[in-house]
């Protein structure tokens, strides 16, 4: 879960050292134009880093930050390969100075987004070996804790996200993917807790009510659930997983018009969302809706006719399994009103079947 786990931006500007004050205009001064480049001024930064590298004139670890600098700088083009140009100036940076800390860590975020975990881990080791400042040991920190947990590493990702924290308690990205690796461990009282700090810290940051309505439902405390998805949809509406997650919970507690509201406000963000017809057509069937219920199956992939067949031959099942004495019922009414009435009359049994159970359950604890 890269946070509904999610939202994973980690940008290590690496600082150079000024240069020393020289007589002619410091728009001359390629070097310096390019080690104090700005996002506004993108494009001149890029031209100045490109001529003070083939000037010649630098190596060793000046010729490595100013690559780093160059690669920093493609991030805020809108070019299409700009991240394919970046990842060049890093590892070209890397070549010439095996311990460009900045580079090594910007290039261990582009490995984690194209998913080579491995390298994303090396780069986070050769970075920490080539030793960090604490702002570096934090980013580091989450990078390898990142790529531990998508490697299904959840023990070594929570350590890492643990020493990030204990360097800044309150980065609430770090506290985020801690819970999360809490949750998909199963250790939910501590994944909760790391969503409660968050949202102390940042009560607006709507993936951290979400996250945690994960966690209770998990705990099956449905109002919980709803009430946390009601809040991640307050501050943004067009939270889909969140309107999901609360039609689930408003569905499990049998009130399935809200249900059928919140996957309807999921096919109105997304008419083509196959989730949220396949849930409200079984919410619709839950209630004895049949005509929608047949009618949202018949919205999804085509697999879903597969579906539509098995519900059909269910629905037969329930209209006939009573036998010769539901004949008379069938003069003057539709297989769909029979079908309606059979479902309503389960509902009936179902619910004196749970007050028998609630009865049990209470003289058994008594």
């Amino acid at each position: 879960m890269r946070s509904g786990i999610s939202a994973h931006v980690w940008l290590v500007a690496l600082a150079f050292a000024t240069a020393a004050a020289v007589s002619r205009p410091a728009a001359a001064d390629d070097r310096q134009e390019c080690s104090r480049g700005s996002k506004e001024a993108v494009a001149a930064t890029i031209v100045a880093c490109t001529r003070a590298i083939e000037s010649g004139n630098y190596n060793d670890r000046d010729l490595s930050n100013l690559y780093h600098q160059r690669g920093y700088s493609w991030s805020w083009t809108s070019l299409a390969d700009r991240v394919d140009r970046a990842f060049k100036d890093y590892t070209e940076a890397i070549r010439i100075d095996p311990k460009a800390g900045g580079s090594l860590l910007n290039r261990s975020r582009i490995y984690n987004q194209r998913r080579d975990y491995d390298r994303a881990i090396a780069d986070a080791n050769q970075a920490f070996a080539g030793g960090l400042s604490d702002y570096g040991k934090r980013v580091g920190y989450g990078e390898r804790g990142y790529a531990y947990q998508a490697k299904g590493d959840n023990d070594r990702a929570i350590a890492d996200y643990t020493d990030s924290i204990q360097l800044d308690a309150n980065n609430i990205v770090v506290l985020t993917a801690r819970g999360n690796a809490y949750l998909t461990k199963g250790d939910l009282d501590h994944a909760i807790a790391d969503y409660d700090q968050v949202i102390a810290l940042d009560p607006k940051y709507a993936i951290a009510y979400y996250n945690r309505s994960l966690v209770y439902r998990a705990k099956v405390d449905l109002d919980r659930v709803i009430a946390d998805c009601s809040q991640a949809i307050a501050l943004y509406p067009k939270y889909r997983d969140a309107y999901f997650n609360r039609g689930y919970a408003y569905q499990a507690k049998g009130d399935f018009d809200r249900a059928i509201a919140d996957y309807g406000q999921m096919i109105a963000l997304d008419p083509k969302d196959s989730d949220a017809y396949s849930r409200r057509a079984i919410a619709y069937l839950s209630k004895g809706d049949f005509r929608r219920s047949i009618a949202d199956f018949s919205q999804g992939p085509a697999l879903s006719w597969l579906a539509i067949v098995v519900f059909l031959a269910v629905v037969l099942w329930l209209c006939c399994r009573t036998g010769t004495h539901a004949r008379g019922r069938w003069s003057g009414r539709t297989l769909i009103e029979i079908c309606e009435q059979e479902v309503v009359e389960m509902q009936h049994r179902n619910a004196a079947l749970e007050r028998i159970a609630a009865a049990l359950e209470k003289h058994s604890s008594g």
